[in-house]
């Protein structure tokens, strides 16, 4: 008589915890699987896992364990959860106990779609302390990967700028931008130091040598450096420049001075007081009041209005001005409806004719202005790009001063929408001229490397004979190409020099790796200042600058953890969190 066969699921077996640090297994849907290979065996049975332990793992490494070192390994491949949610955190800009909520989080989901690996989640350390440690490895894997790139540079730049954070203490962050033989560019946080005292020039200087020397950036690597513009930073005798090239005679620097920061500066050339004060004046009352503020967006959502608020102008702000303007301007009817409503002369301003021509034509002058600054920010923008930028609103900028004088207003739909004045339209165009005159009078850094960044934007166009010496016979050698110039055409230009033969065209690849390199304004700066505001706040006040640096850097980064090296570089891990031998069944 046949027998039945043994149904495995009706033996009732149950995983025991001393099979983690004895075999390096561990429940998952209800198998077990390896924390080694992550290979899942059939059933809950010993000598199963032993026979793969030793059919698979048996070696030396292995074999020659003790319980506690075996202990320490399992407990090793579990603290790799650990490692996963902290990175999450930092790239989130979470604060470091979130990682208790996380766990809450997930053993909560247990409970109701695996509750048989709850016991799992519950072994994962995510305490704040776990958290901050495990950050702090990351971030010395991440500087550990950034020394291992630079020392594949042939060129590098830095982009460096100052802040105060919440404690009044100034931080100044250090970008670094750098290209390898093979065009391969990475862009990542080099340091950020925090200056307790003064931040003199001679202060900076000191930080960006100590950055240097410890990140082993061989000088003659250094093609650019890209600061603001307060006497601190380009200082000819006592700024971080006359320090740099005090210490550093007969460098080949060249150093830049922001692009966007000099770009919003031009508006200064704009005499608009007696429109923004107006404009200012109108947004305050209604926002510094609280009962006229709630008031209004009542009287806006009774409207069906596309904006629910007007915003507050903030003169630190990039784009702020325009976009007050733009704002009042769509919303002037319903500003003057309510205000009068309320018994308010402020909209007095709204009904005259003059002034609002004024105010519509700055507010059109504002709007191009604004789309020139979205256009220059971004990571990884190339210096060549935002210069392009800059001449191509030069151009628009005259473009405007012939139309105005037309009376053409295509280009200013507000403006075109009311009655103007002789007299009002030939101001019009002296602003515009005005603000030319401005953009001509800066950038004068960017003017004196624009015949390099023309070599690399059109090698075909240029008068061969115009260019460097050591830069002709390649050129004349290249436009004579036509398969480079099909090829220049329809890839990129980091892609296009690239291809080009390393022995044919040896001073083209490396200038056009020198100006890749090379940064034209300090926003990457200024964008993980804008993160470090919200990381230490007045909630997080007591964050120490230790931890802050490595949160920004890790946040900004475009490095990815190792969590296989992680683990095989921790030397020690929470014994407390380890399956201990006895089983609960």
């Amino acid at each position: 008589m046949a027998t039945k066969k043994r149904k495995v699921d009706s033996e009732c077996r149950v995983f025991k915890d001393e099979w983690t640090w004895k075999y390096f297994f561990t429940p998952i849907k209800n198998k077990p699987v390896c924390l080694i290979w992550n290979e899942a065996v059939a059933v809950f049975k010993e000598f199963n896992l032993s026979r793969h332990f030793m059919t698979k793992h048996n070696n030396a490494t292995y074999e020659k364990m003790t319980e506690k070192e075996r202990k320490q390994k399992s407990g090793a491949l579990r603290a790799s959860y650990e490692y996963v949610v902290a990175y999450n955190i930092a790239k989130s800009n979470k604060t470091f106990s979130d990682g208790e909520f996380v766990k809450t989080c997930l053993l909560q989901v247990s409970d109701i779609l695996c509750p048989d690996q709850t016991r799992d989640f519950e072994a994962v350390s995510v305490s704040r302390k776990t958290i901050t440690s495990r950050i702090e490895a990351i971030n010395k894997q991440f500087v550990t990967q950034l020394e291992s790139k630079i020392s594949t540079f042939k060129f590098c730049s830095f982009a460096l700028d100052e802040s105060t954070d919440i404690t009044d203490t100034a931080q100044l962050l250090i970008f670094i931008r750098g290209i390898d033989d093979n065009f391969g560019v990475t862009e990542e946080l080099a340091f950020m130091r925090s200056l307790k005292g003064t931040t003199k020039g001679s202060d900076i200087f000191e930080e960006f040598q100590e950055t240097i020397t410890s990140l082993k950036v061989p000088l003659t690597t250094i093609c650019n450096i890209t600061t603001d513009q307060p006497p601190n930073m380009t200082g000819a005798k006592s700024g971080f420049v006359g320090k740099f090239n005090e210490s550093f005679p007969g460098n080949e620097v060249v150093f830049l001075h922001c692009i966007i920061h000099q770009e919003t500066l031009c508006k200064s050339a704009l005499e608009m007081k007696h429109v923004l004060d107006v404009v200012i004046k109108i947004v305050n009352s209604i926002r510094s009041r609280a009962l006229n503020h709630r008031q209004f967006q009542e009287f806006l959502y009774s409207l069906q209005s596309e904006y629910s608020d007007v915003l507050y102008y903030t003169k630190v702000r990039w784009l702020s001005a325009g976009r007050v303007f733009d704002r009042v301007w769509d919303l002037k009817d319903e500003i003057i409806s309510f205000m009068e409503e309320k018994g308010m002369d402020e909209c007095d301003h709204l009904k005259d004719m003059l002034w609002l021509s004024d105010f519509a034509f700055f507010t059109d002058i504002f709007s191009h202005i604004n789309k020139l600054n979205l256009k220059l920010q971004g990571r990884n923008q190339l210096i060549h790009d935002t210069w392009g930028h800059i001449r191509g609103f030069k151009l628009q900028l005259n473009l405007f001063s012939k139309q105005l004088l037309k009376k053409d207003f295509t280009h200013f739909p507000r403006l075109k929408s009311i009655a103007v004045t002789e007299d009002k339209v030939k101001s019009y165009e002296k602003h515009v001229k005005c603000l030319h005159e401005e953009y001509g009078r800066r950038f004068q850094d960017f003017k004196a490397i624009e015949q390099d960044l023309e070599i690399f934007r059109m090698p075909f166009n240029l008068d061969c004979e115009s260019v460097k010496p050591e830069l002709r016979l390649e050129l004349i050698e290249l436009q004579c190409n036509t398969e480079l110039k099909q090829l220049f055409l329809n890839v990129s230009k980091i892609e296009f020099y690239k291809a080009l033969s390393k022995t044919t065209f040896p001073n083209l690849k490396s200038h056009a790796q020198k100006i890749i390199s090379m940064y034209s304004s300090s926003y990457i700066c200024e964008q993980v200042f804008s993160t470090m505001k919200l990381r230490k706040n007045s909630v997080r006040n007591r964050l120490t600058d230790h931890n802050l640096a490595s949160l920004l850097r890790i946040s900004s980064s475009q490095f990815l953890p190792d969590y296989d090296q992680l683990l095989e570089s921790q030397s020690q891990f929470h014994l407390s969190h380890t399956p201990s031998c006895s089983s609960k069944d």
